[in-house]
């Protein structure tokens, strides 16, 4: 997501690669191992990413994802 968008839904920069990641569909295993984090500080943040976004799945957060571009 560009930072606009980003900012628009209220996401931290680290948020937004969380999503990102999600949004190509990598497992909360994969993208702590990108990103140098552990699965459950990814979960974390996927939790607020939901809440920010108003959504309840990593489909729905990832589709909002895909369609901000």
């Amino acid at each position: 997501m560009a930072r606009r968008e980003l900012d628009a839904h209220g996401l931290t920069p680290r948020e937004g690669e969380v999503l990102a990641w999600v949004a190509e569909g990598n497992t909360n295993p994969e993208i702590g191992a990108i990103l140098g984090l552990s699965p459950r500080t990814v979960g974390s943040h996927l939790a607020r990413i939901y809440d920010r976004l108003g959504v309840e799945t990593r489909t729905a957060a990832a589709r909002i994802a895909l369609t901000a571009h």
